[in-house]
């Protein structure tokens, strides 16, 4: 089995673009929220060495998901006609506006991220030097976000190709949008076919490939997703072949 990615051109809708521009929005405000948990963290730990600094993607995705739900995410104040006044606790309100893979895989971003500026702290890491993470600002960082392909209850998977067009791409929470290209190559691979199983070499009737990721971007004014695949080897004739030495 390989890895190799399928890039499509989106043709989004008015409205399907705003859902994109707000995802890629929710990416970048919960990388740089989970950034903001990290430096207060270590300048706490400056004072208190108890202090636990959320480092790794796990521990950065928990902290987001307790953050999200508590009165420092937001709170309302609703004031009775007798003047009393009671706090009633939102959390993050717009949270349920997107689709929660968004948070966690910009925690998981952040978490590669610090683990390469640890590892070149400790010369674990061989190369250009890597520096402490920055904040994502608007403007000057690409738009993106990523989705993981995730089983929803009916046993199916979430992102799905070319339901109900051969060239649509449908992705959690913002739905089915048409895209430019072909996607007749992916659609081959995703097709149930009766094939052996590379594990154990028994016939099964299963589709030889897998989406694991969507990574959808903005290029100038044009959105792309790109479909990390888990897809069978080339056949030895189409493979590269290794200049002999």
């Amino acid at each position: 089995m390989r890895y190799t990615t399928f890039r499509f051109a989106l043709d989004p809708t008015p409205a399907q673009a705003q859902a994109l521009a707000r995802h890629a929005g929710a990416s970048r405000f919960a990388y740089n929220e989970c950034l903001r948990f990290v430096t207060h963290a270590i300048a706490a730990k400056e004072t208190d060495p108890s202090v636990e600094v959320p480092w790794s993607s796990f521990d950065l995705i928990n902290a987001f998901n307790v953050w999200k739900k508590s009165e420092d995410a937001g709170r309302r104040f609703i004031v009775a006609p007798d003047g009393t006044t009671t706090k009633h606790v939102t959390g993050l309100v717009w949270r349920h506006e997107v689709s929660a893979q968004v948070f966690e895989e910009a925690a998981v971003d952040l978490g590669r991220a610090l683990a390469a500026y640890r590892d070149a702290q400790t010369g674990a890491r061989k190369g250009r030097p890597v520096g402490f993470p920055r904040r994502k600002r608007r403007g000057r960082c690409r738009d993106s976000f990523r989705l993981r392909n995730k089983k929803h209850g009916g046993g199916g998977y979430l992102i799905r190709i070319g339901e109900g067009h051969p060239r649509t791409v449908t992705l959690p929470t913002i739905g089915t949008i048409r895209v430019h290209d072909d996607t007749r190559r992916l659609r081959r691979l995703l097709r149930p076919v009766k094939h052996s199983d590379s594990t154990t070499g028994e016939p099964v009737v299963a589709p030889r490939a897998k989406v694991l990721f969507a990574t959808v971007s903005r290029h100038g004014t044009r959105w792309y997703v790109s479909l990390n695949v888990h897809a069978p080897d080339l056949h030895p004739e189409r493979r590269h072949q290794t200049p002999p030495v």
